[in-house]
């Protein structure tokens, strides 16, 4: 699992950068030690992770809203 940086702060280009190098990560270990998830991506930025290979993602505050 990983949290990307804050898209506001570091810009797209920045955070899809962030996503590319953890899928890299990802499948260079994946195959030795049997991972079957890449967990990133939360409300703010799901889609650019599901498109950087992400097949898990957190959305609480999609569903729930933000914390009061």
């Amino acid at each position: 699992m990983c949290i990307g940086s804050n898209i506001d702060k570091i810009g797209q280009q920045s955070l899809i950068k962030e996503f590319k190098k953890m899928n890299q990560l990802y499948l260079s270990l994946s195959d030795r030690f049997s991972f079957q998830f890449l967990s990133m991506g939360m409300s703010s930025d799901y889609a650019l992770a599901q498109q950087h290979g992400s097949n898990m993602v957190r959305i609480g505050s999609l569903l729930f809203g933000r914390r009061l």
